[in-house]
């Protein structure tokens, strides 16, 4: 059953990428091209609509935020994560590529 998707609004200053449903196996094409699809310096990360995150789900973030940052010279920064996958992102070392977003 495919029902995860990224959805990115580009603002003036920064794109947000809004991840949608569970993040695994079945979410790997749609990290395909959202390499591409980045065009500012900054980028956050919005997961508060995201669900459960596997172990390759992990990697497909840790895969796309170095690619971001190595490709697009961007910054990334996360928001609106749940306190299980703020732990697991704490767990995983993501926070120390893509740090929690300042709240305003």
């Amino acid at each position: 059953m495919e029902n995860f998707k990224i959805e990115i609004k580009s603002g003036s200053i920064n794109d947000t990428v809004h991840f949608h449903g569970n993040i695994d196996s079945h979410a790997d094409s749609h990290f395909e091209e959202l390499n591409q699809r980045i065009s500012k310096k900054s980028v956050v990360f919005d997961f508060s609509g995201a669900g459960r995150i596997n172990s390759m789900g992990i990697a497909l973030l840790l895969r796309s935020i170095k690619s971001i940052k190595t490709e697009k010279q961007a910054e990334i920064s996360i928001q609106g994560a749940s306190q299980i996958n703020t732990m697991l992102f704490k767990m995983t070392g993501i926070y120390l590529l893509a740090p929690e977003a300042k709240r305003l």
